[in-house]
């Protein structure tokens, strides 16, 4: 019995050992626009964001990653194109600095050379959490935003997402549904 525990403890340590490919030295960087429904004041607005997609063990392996994100929901009684406008209008704006873990869901070509590259469909599942500012209560507060998304090939993605700002007692949390799309290069 010692005999089998030994020789299968070897066994699982090779596996390991010899079943990584070559890492994926690039930092991959994202882009991406999308519309969102405001849940508190039932408005539309934009939101817009830019990840750093940190370097990982395989091409299409799973990452950590830095957000920078915008999101403003325009005025029910002015342009919609003013933000921080030390409250002239009810826009909302919010600006937002997150850390975060992309999961990729299934990719076909996995186990392929990290120097091919990623041709395969993959859906992937992204969790975010930091800190924002925002401008309509001129405060800061707590973000969280989970992303479900799906990449067409290595620069096309479609994202749906839920965006919440947490900011305390005495005013209240801003949430947001997203949809829209992304261009990783």
């Amino acid at each position: 019995m010692k005999a089998i525990l030994i020789g299968a403890g070897a066994m699982l340590a090779q596996s390991l050992l010899f079943a990584q490919d070559k890492q994926d030295p690039s930092h991959r960087f994202a882009i991406g626009l999308l519309g969102h429904y405001h849940t508190e004041n039932y408005r539309l607005g934009l939101s817009g964001h830019f990840k750093w997609l940190l370097p990982t063990n395989h091409a299409s392996g799973d990452r950590f990653l830095f957000s920078a994100k915008a999101t403003h929901t325009g005025p029910a009684d002015g342009p919609f194109f003013t933000a921080f406008d030390n409250g002239k209008y009810d826009n909302i704006s919010s600006v937002y600095l997150m850390v975060g873990y992309r999961v990729n869901l299934f990719d076909k070509g996995w186990r392929s050379a990290a120097t091919a590259p990623i041709t395969n469909n993959a859906a992937y599942l992204e969790f975010n959490a930091g800190g924002a500012y925002n401008g309509l209560h001129r405060r800061f507060g707590v973000a969280l935003n989970p992303v479900i998304g799906y990449a067409f090939n290595q620069r096309f993605e479609l994202n749906i997402a839920y965006q919440a700002l947490l900011l305390g007692s005495g005013s209240p949390s801003q949430s947001y549904l997203e949809a829209g799309f992304g261009y990783r290069f």
